[in-house]
């Protein structure tokens, strides 16, 4: 977030919320007029109660006209919005630098916090301001299920999401996996409690192994407390999750020094969601883990990708081939730096 806006937000809490709804409100007019309330609500995801007491507010400012047969813009709210359109897309569209890495990566968005947090912790500071600002964008109003996955970035800036995110909101936040390795800390079930408290929100818990065996986990399955879980899961508005170095997510699922030897050869430089991947983007090792699956991701309608670091930047690139479109990228100019310098 640029300086001024946070200073804005520690005074007046929902100013962004609201000059954000403004505009869009005032956009669908001047590019639809004339339109009525339900048309510019439903475009928005807003009820039409809310989208009344906007436009009410904006007419009375003089930016809109209210008739039988739409709603259409003065003159001042033309300029209004001409004037405004900088700061919107100075505070919510990307920078030139964001462009070029999504389009390097294939995906959707990218977000670029300063400074490289293999030497600096602030950085977990602002990539948990910037994931908190972009669920608040994404967010619907009334209950949302947020499905969270583990790693240290995330554990670190789990606890600088907003209480605001849970205004008008019934946030869930589910674990993505069961548990992994020793470190309590950096395991979903912990973030996702963090999340909630930090929010407001609810959360579940999955106090599983993550590697079980098949029949295990067909039998595991079918228990009423497991089963809810995993329901929420394939209901998820939004996944969040991390992208591991290759042979350090090995050690944490004990993986022995002849297959981790394995993974050297095949030139592994990554995991996510289970699966190893090369430097190329290819999968060439996999284990079955409780929880969200990787073939499942396409139908999750917003994922953050959250990784920073430049010991990051060779595992972000070969993982970014297989993510989907709508990923979003939450990382530092440590890691970006190195992305499009070419590694």
């Amino acid at each position: 977030m640029y300086s001024e806006f946070p200073v804005l937000e520690a005074l007046v809490p929902d100013i962004l919320k609201v000059f954000r709804q403004r505009y869009l409100v005032l956009e669908q007019i001047s590019l639809n007029a004339p339109i009525g309330r339900r048309s510019v609500a439903q475009a928005l995801g807003l009820s039409e109660r809310n989208v009344r007491t906007e436009t009410e507010y904006l007419r009375d400012l003089g930016l809109i006209e209210i008739k039988s047969f739409g709603m259409f813009m003065t003159e001042k709210g033309k300029k209004t919005l001409q004037d405004v359109a900088p700061l919107i897309d100075r505070h919510y569209n990307a920078r030139q630098t964001e462009v070029e890495l999504a389009q390097k990566l294939g995906i959707d968005r990218t977000i670029i916090v300063p400074g490289d947090s293999d030497l600096q912790e602030r950085v977990y500071e602002r990539m948990g301001e910037e994931l908190s600002s972009a669920l608040n964008l994404f967010l619907p109003l009334g209950k949302s299920i947020i499905t969270v996955l583990g790693g240290v970035a995330l554990a670190k800036s789990a606890k600088y999401l907003s209480k605001n995110l849970s205004d008008n909101r019934q946030l869930e936040f589910v674990p993505g996996r069961g548990a992994l390795g020793e470190n309590v800390a950096i395991q979903s079930n912990t973030i996702v409690q963090e999340m909630a408290a930090k929010t407001g929100g609810k959360y579940k818990t999955l106090y599983l192994p993550e590697q079980i065996s098949t029949q295990t986990y067909k039998s595991l399955i079918r228990e009423s407390t497991f089963a809810d879980v995993l329901e929420d899961i394939a209901k998820s508005d939004v996944v969040i999750h991390g992208i591991g170095l290759a042979h350090d997510m090995a050690r944490r699922r004990g993986y022995d020094s002849i297959r981790l030897s394995e993974l050297r050869e095949k030139k592994v430089v990554t995991e996510c969601f289970g699966c190893f991947f090369d430097d190329r983007g290819k999968i060439v090792d996999r284990v079955q883990q409780v929880g969200l699956q990787f073939e499942n991701l396409n139908k999750i309608p917003h994922i953050f990708a959250f990784a920073c670091g430049s010991r990051k930047a060779q595992a972000i690139k070969a993982y970014m081939p297989n993510a989907p479109h709508q990923t979003w990228l939450i990382t530092d100019e440590g890691a970006s730096n190195k992305i499009l310098k070419g590694i």
